[in-house]
């Protein structure tokens, strides 16, 4: 069932504060929790700016076009966390075309090996492909001795979502095959280490393990002995 993440309700109590305050908004920070089906949403800017009544309508407008062209779509399809920024214009637009958009799952505890990741993450993997040409980075983030959570980076263009998944997507199987071969390679690599995070860049779909940036993590005990890395 497709349930709507931001209905007319919400729109109307978001315009309203935003007028009763007197926000000239800059950008719109959004945050889906998919678990609890929670939506958070800031609106940031100068207060105190007084604007036309053309104004407010825009941002309604606008915030409405959000919940229609990607919010509900893209998270329904996915069923993952997801935390947005996008630009807004003087005039009250919003630059739809331009999303910083990260999407991120938690592992759960008892998947470990190496196969049984490789198998929970690739329905995932297949539903991102249609999206590969928005994506540019991957994260892996490790606790406890194992991959703990799992964050994408993109540069979404939130206008093509509904066209992209109106389409029949065939799975790309070369790309979807490239993509575990590349979780693979860094889950043999970091085997052993408590928490770490490796950062790949995505280039035209594709993962890249030619080079990568990578955090080491440390802690010490009250006498200075170290306990992990």
């Amino acid at each position: 069932m497709k349930i709507q993440k931001l209905g007319e309700n919400q729109v109307q109590e978001i315009k309203q504060e935003i007028k009763k305050k007197q926000i000239g908004l800059n950008k719109l920070h959004i945050n889906y929790r998919f678990v609890k089906g929670e939506l958070y949403i800031d609106a940031l800017g100068v207060e105190g700016i007084p604007q036309t009544e053309e104004y407010y309508e825009s941002i309604e407008d606008n915030l409405t076009y959000i919940d229609f062209a990607w919010l509900t779509p893209l998270s329904n399809h996915l069923n993952v966390n997801l935390d947005a920024s996008i630009p807004v214009s003087p005039d009250g637009s919003f630059e739809h075309n331009n999303i910083n958009l990260e999407l991120h799952i938690a592992i759960p505890g008892e998947v470990k090996e190496n196969h049984r990741i490789l198998s929970y993450v690739t329905p995932l993997f297949k539903k991102l492909i249609p999206f590969r040409a928005f994506l540019t980075q991957i994260e892996f983030g490790w606790h406890n001795y194992r991959l703990s959570n799992i964050r994408f980076k993109l540069s979404l263009d939130g206008k093509k979502v509904n066209s992209i998944l109106k389409t029949e997507q065939v799975v790309n199987t070369q790309i979807l095959g490239q993509w575990l071969s590349a979780l693979s390679q860094v889950l043999d690599y970091n085997q052993g280490r408590y928490k770490h995070l490796v950062d790949l860049p995505i280039i035209n779909g594709r993962i890249s393990t030619a080079k990568y940036e990578t955090g080491l993590c440390f802690r010490f005990d009250g006498k200075g002995k170290k306990k992990w890395s």
